[in-house]
C-alpha cells in the first residue's frame, strides 16, 4: 500500500495528493525516466498504449499529471486505473485524483457558455458528493468537501447567467422561473443575491 505523504505541490488546490511508492514490478523502459522528469505526456502514452504499466504505476502517471496541471490525462489515467482496478487498496486515491483534475479542468475552464458550465459542474458535483458518501471514511474527504462549495456558488452563477440571458432576450417568465430556482436552492450564495435583485428588476417592469 502507498505511503500516504503530502507533497508540496505546485499548485494550492492540489494540496492532498500522495507521494507514490512503485511496485517491485520493473515498469517498461523510459516510463521510469518520464515519470522522473514530470513527463505527464510520455508516461501516459504507456498507459494509453497498455504496455505493460501496473496498477500502482497508473497511479504514479495520474499524480504526475495533476501535479504539472494535465487534467484531462489525469482524468483519464485515473479512470484507466478505477476501471481495471476497482478493488484496489488506494482505489479512493484514483477516485481522488480523478475528482481533483476534474475540479482543476472545471475551475480553469474559460467557456463563457453558461449551459456547458452548468452541466459539467452538476456532474462534478455528483462525483465529489458520491465520493464523499461512498467513500466517506477517505483520508481524502476533508480536502474535496471545500471544492463542493466553490462548486455549489459556480453552478448558481451559471443558473443566473440563464436568468439574465432569459431576461434581455423579454422571456421574462423563463428569467423568473431561473432566477427563483437560484433563490431557493442556493441561499446564502452570491448569485442568490443577485438573482433576488433580478426578481425585483422583473416585478418593477
Amino acid at each position: 500500500m502507498f505511503a500516504r505523504l503530502l507533497l508540496l505541490a505546485p499548485m494550492l488546490w492540489l494540496g492532498g495528493c500522495a507521494t507514490l511508492t512503485s511496485e517491485t514490478v520493473a515498469p517498461p523502459g523510459g516510463f521510469t525516466e518520464a515519470l522522473q522528469a514530470g513527463d505527464c505526456r510520455s508516461a501516459y502514452a504507456f498507459v494509453e498504449a497498455g504496455s505493460g504499466v501496473s496498477a500502482d504505476q497508473m497511479l504514479q502517471v495520474a499524480q504526475t499529471c495533476l501535479q504539472v496541471g494535465d487534467f484531462l490525462r489525469t482524468r483519464r489515467a485515473a479512470a484507466s486505473f478505477l476501471e481495471n482496478h476497482p478493488a484496489h487498496p488506494d482505489a479512493d486515491y484514483g477516485a481522488y485524483l480523478h475528482a481533483l483534475a476534474g475540479f482543476g479542468e472545471w475551475s480553469r475552464a474559460v467557456t463563457i457558455d453558461p449551459e456547458v458550465r452548468l452541466s459539467e459542474g452538476r456532474a462534478l458535483f455528483m462525483e465529489i458528493s458520491a465520493f464523499m458518501r461512498n467513500r466517506a471514511l477517505s483520508s481524502y474527504v476533508q480536502n474535496l468537501a471545500p471544492r463542493l462549495v466553490t462548486l455549489r456558488e459556480g453552478i448558481a452563477a451559471a443558473e443566473l447567467a440563464l436568468a439574465t440571458q432569459s431576461s434581455r432576450r423579454g422571456d421574462t417568465a423563463l428569467a423568473r422561473a431561473r432566477a427563483e430556482y437560484v433563490v431557493q436552492y442556493f441561499p446564502r450564495t452570491q448569485a442568490a443575491a443577485d438573482a433576488a435583485r433580478l426578481l425585483m428588476d422583473l416585478d418593477s417592469r
